[in-house]
């Protein structure tokens, strides 16, 4: 289920990001396979791009980096 935002629901401090989030289908390489998933993230604020080839690497990208976040505010 998707979550609607309200502008109501915007974070009260100016602590957000916003990342570019790009999905797209490769077929693979071995003959009679199905096409494979890929994934890129991009910081545009700092034009850095991250790829990914699974969701559980990009959960443990974003795990990482929302804790690198926290533990800076520590």
């Amino acid at each position: 289920m998707q979550a609607q935002m309200s502008q109501d629901d915007h974070p009260r401090t100016s602590r957000y990001q916003f990342f570019i989030l790009g999905l797209w289908q490769e077929p693979d390489s071995r003959p009679g396979r199905p096409a494979v998933w890929r994934i890129s993230l991009e910081d545009p604020r700092i034009a850095q791009r991250s790829g990914f080839t699974n969701l559980a690497d990009l959960d443990a990208f974003l795990a990482a980096w929302m804790e690198e976040r926290v533990g800076s505010d520590r």
